[in-house]
């Protein structure tokens, strides 16, 4: 079910008459820096996710989630910068020449207009194929973080992380931290 919160009590449901003056895509950790720095310039600012809670792949699950310092700080900033949030909520497209955005959520697709649109939809890791990467629990790493911090037990799991590049990294410490046996 899409919601608005975070500063948004005045809203009343009514996507026929909800425009900003600038639209955010992602409410990940650049998403949630470019609303709070526009709203510390008066910017009336809407953030627009399909997540449940602010955050990105990186902090997912929002604050109650995350014990990492930089997150949590930047989750209390967003919280108390008044940006309101339309979250589990999919961009379907947007238009630069009539300022529209389309949004679907769970319910119906609405147009929302805009002034200005910051696009910080995140990264995606790019998984490039090897001999028996199709194989059942074979995934990439950060699938498998995504998953992690989605609620997947990984306590007392032997897990090998293989590949290049620094979110291998990233990823086996944080599946460690949470008990996992990481082969590296």
């Amino acid at each position: 079910m899409p919601k608005l919160s975070n500063g948004s009590a005045a809203w009343n449901g009514d996507f026929d008459n909800m425009k900003a003056e600038i639209v955010v895509v992602g409410a990940g950790p650049a998403g949630m820096a470019a609303a709070v720095r526009a709203r510390e310039r008066g910017r009336h600012v809407l953030v627009v996710d399909d997540n449940p809670a602010p955050g990105g792949q990186i902090w997912r699950g929002g604050e109650k989630q995350t014990t990492d310092a930089g997150a949590r700080l930047w989750l209390s900033h967003f919280r108390a910068a008044d940006v309101e949030l339309l979250s589990n909520a999919q961009v379907i497209a947007a238009d630069a020449e009539t300022h529209m955005l389309v949004v679907e959520t769970a319910d119906a697709v609405h147009e929302i207009p805009f002034r200005k649109l910051v696009i910080a939809a995140g990264s995606r890791e790019i998984f490039l194929p090897f001999p028996g990467w199709t194989l059942p629990g074979v995934m990439g790493a950060g699938g498998l973080q995504a998953l992690a911090k989605s609620g997947l037990e990984v306590r007392g799991k032997r897990i090998v992380v293989g590949g290049s590049g620094p979110l291998l990294l990233a990823v086996a410490a944080y599946l460690r931290k949470h008990g996992a046996q990481v082969s590296l």
